[in-house]
């Protein structure tokens, strides 16, 4: 006789990016391993993947989890982790001031209920740049697995990083009524194009991912030690997790 299999409860979320409702069950054994590998890593490359194998497992809707926004992985992520876990996630972490009490930085507690915690949107926010009065590019969201890669680098290598992500998230130029598509193009000629513009032009597309969604609570917590209080934003899905 075999054993038994235990059944498991399904979900829905609305995915914040398009409104489409997805199915979804929590984490088993088996995802609670793979979370507690990639966190024990430490690697942010090791956190995607674990993220992404997660949430593959757990889906019940066909979808392809390499095309969703960042905001939209991590909020699927927080709705599996409150239907598996629980709905309040503790947060602790090191302030800049020191303690009354010692000379070490006062140390911060408090607990965030999963939600409270909404993909927040900027007023204003808009995927369509104008450039010129000619030329406009159409943008779209940058995935989790290139701002990971943006998240543990520096210097130079953070400038070529943040510059390609830029160039992956054009999904079309107009000039004037005709459409370039950047898939019909190479990465040198998006490059090209990307170098051409000038420094106030540049940071209007910059502005785009300055105030795209993203996961964001504001928060009040008390030093564990000398009780100071404090306000903070947590903002991604790293922040949840200090």
């Amino acid at each position: 006789m075999a054993l038994p299999i235990l059944t498991v409860s399904k979900h829905e979320l609305i995915l914040p990016s398009s409104g489409e409702k997805i199915s979804f069950r929590p984490f088993l054994v088996k995802e609670e391993k793979i979370l507690m590998t990639a966190m024990q890593s430490g690697d942010p490359a090791d956190m995607v993947s674990g993220l992404r194998q997660i949430i593959s497992n757990c889906l019940d809707t066909d979808i392809n989890i390499d095309k969703l926004p960042t905001f939209d992985v991590e909020y699927i992520f927080l709705q599996l982790r409150a239907k598996s876990v629980g709905d309040n996630i503790d947060i602790e972490y090191e302030g800049q001031d020191d303690c009354k009490i010692d000379s070490q930085k006062c140390r911060f507690k408090t607990a965030v209920n999963i939600d409270d915690i909404k993909v927040e949107k900027q007023k204003g926010h808009k995927d369509i740049v104008d450039i010129t009065d000619q030329i406009k590019v159409k943008l779209r969201y940058p995935q989790i697995e290139m701002t990971s890669q943006i998240g543990n680098v520096e210097g130079q290598d953070m400038i070529d990083l943040t510059f390609k992500m830029l160039a992956s998230c054009i999904e079309y130029i107009m000039d004037g009524v005709e459409m370039h598509k950047t898939e019909d193009y190479s990465e040198k000629e998006v490059d090209a194009f990307l170098n051409s513009l000038s420094s106030a032009q540049f940071k209007k597309m910059q502005s785009f991912f300055d105030t795209m969604p993203k996961l964001k609570k504001d928060i009040e917590s008390q030093c564990i030690k000398c009780q100071k209080k404090e306000k903070r934003t947590l903002e991604g899905l790293a922040d949840f997790f200090v």
